[in-house]
């Protein structure tokens, strides 16, 4: 990483650069904020550590011309004066850190670790959206700019170029399926076949034709040869969607395919050959599948060469507005707008079917809807019902601590009032109403 050093110290300079060049980084010095700004200018500079208090320019100024250059810049600001409102207003200017000396070199040095692995995250993100930009070939334009998506993106990045297999985890509507697109059009395959199988869909009587195909006469109704998944996705990527819900016998075999490279059509005698890259999803824990003898080890060990776990739409709910947002836009066959309060209800629902079920809940509310204003009372019911249930939870756990509280603190006192309204901080007369409304009586206890 091309690292800044912008200190009037010589000798914290010296520290510092010796420090981090034998970590490996490229680092630049200046002795004054003037110097520091120029060499930000000419050089691509990813973090600086900034001395506050500098000749010609200070730290905070020098701080602020440098973001005006490149507000992608990370940067650490250093000082001998610690004090809370410097801290602030440091952070306030765009500074990642505020740190003070003398330096303890551990903790700079994990400090910039964590920087590096976001700057190579944000790089990785950046290289996979340039691609759909080039390669527009999603059904539906990747949404979300949370720290849990940005962590998936940057994983289908390193993953894509790679020739292992892949096996995605993660809860229905998701968005599984996308990802897995998503890896084959990044990745050297993009332009031979993906070829979808949704193990769930297909009865287990023709799952072996569907996968390796059929010859003329095999069965009742092969009216003619018949070729399967692993011969249409020659070349490219087969998708296996859902496999645990693969019977144990049609597991076997397609672990035979898996290893051996070769597999038979239904019916024929000969082997044959397919050269694919398998990605499978799942919304099943398969570790636990494996424990409970319902899927096979060897099989899964063979799939799980690489995993991308996608997080929950709960997990991730700073990206439901935009996610709205685009919905709004794709379906909406009028103007339309969302109320504060609906967006509020919308954010905090806890969507079972995740993004999947965000786009059927939009799908829903823009047909029922009249005007162009998408209220709370717009919302269906079952989102509404959600939020009053998670209101009367909340207040009934409220009420249970504060009431165990009061008992807690009147045992304590053996029950004598004053005491225990002083222990609680609250008045005698509060406390007695407290006890009016949670039913408290000693005898109770």
């Amino acid at each position: 990483m091309n690292i800044l050093i912008a200190d009037d110290d010589p000798m914290q300079r010296e520290l510092l650069q010796g420090f981090l060049e034998r970590q490996g980084h490229r680092v630049l010095c200046a002795a004054d904020g003037e110097q520091a700004v120029a060499i930000v200018r000419a050089e691509p500079v990813q973090l600086v550590l900034l001395d506050q208090r500098m000749p010609k320019l200070s730290g905070d100024l020098a701080l602020a011309e440098m973001k005006a250059l490149n507000p992608l810049i990370r940067a650490f600001m250093i000082t001998g004066y610690g004090a809370v409102d410097t801290a602030v207003s440091v952070m306030k200017l765009g500074a990642d850190e505020f740190l003070e000396k003398p330096l303890d070199l551990p903790s700079l040095l994990e400090k910039i670790q964590r920087v590096e692995i976001v700057l190579a995250v944000d790089e990785e993100v950046a290289a996979v959206e340039d691609a759909l930009e080039e390669n527009p070939g999603l059904p539906l334009r990747l949404i979300g700019k949370s720290p849990a998506m940005l962590e998936v993106l940057s994983v289908v990045h390193r993953v894509s170029s790679s020739p292992w297999n892949v096996l995605i985890g993660g809860e229905t509507g998701t968005g599984k399926e996308m990802i897995a697109r998503l890896i084959h059009l990044l990745g050297t395959r993009r332009d031979a076949p993906f070829i979808e199988v949704n193990c769930a869909a297909i009865p287990e009587n023709l799952f072996e034709s569907e996968l390796f195909g059929h010859e003329k006469g095999a069965f009742t109704g092969a009216a003619k040869q018949r070729r399967g998944r692993f011969e249409l996705a020659h070349g490219g990527t087969l998708f296996l969607d859902e496999v645990g819900e693969l019977p144990l016998i049609l597991q076997s075999k397609l672990l035979r395919a898996l290893q051996e490279g070769r597999f038979t059509r239904v019916g024929g005698e000969s082997d044959l050959t397919a050269d694919v890259r398998i990605i499978t999803a799942s919304n099943r824990d398969l570790r636990i599948m494996v424990e409970d003898g319902r899927f096979r080890e060897d099989l899964f060990f063979r799939l799980n060469v690489l995993e991308i776990d996608l997080p929950p739409l709960r997990q991730r709910r700073e990206d439901i507005p935009a996610l709205i947002e685009h919905f709004l836009a794709r379906y909406a066959d009028r103007p339309v707008r969302l109320s504060h309060e609906a967006m509020d209800v919308l954010v905090k629902y806890a969507y079972p079917g995740n993004v999947r079920e965000l786009e059927h809940i939009v799908q829903r509310t823009l047909t029922l809807t009249r005007g162009g204003l998408i209220k709370p009372a717009d919302l269906p019911p079952e989102v509404r019902r959600a939020e009053m249930i998670d209101h009367g939870l909340l207040q009934e756990r409220i009420e249970a601590v504060e009431r165990e509280m009061l008992v807690s603190a009147l045992e304590r006192t053996a029950w004598i009032q004053t005491r225990a309204a002083e222990m609680l901080g609250i008045s005698e007369r509060v406390l007695r109403y407290k006890m009016g409304k949670y039913g408290i009586r000693r005898r109770e206890v």
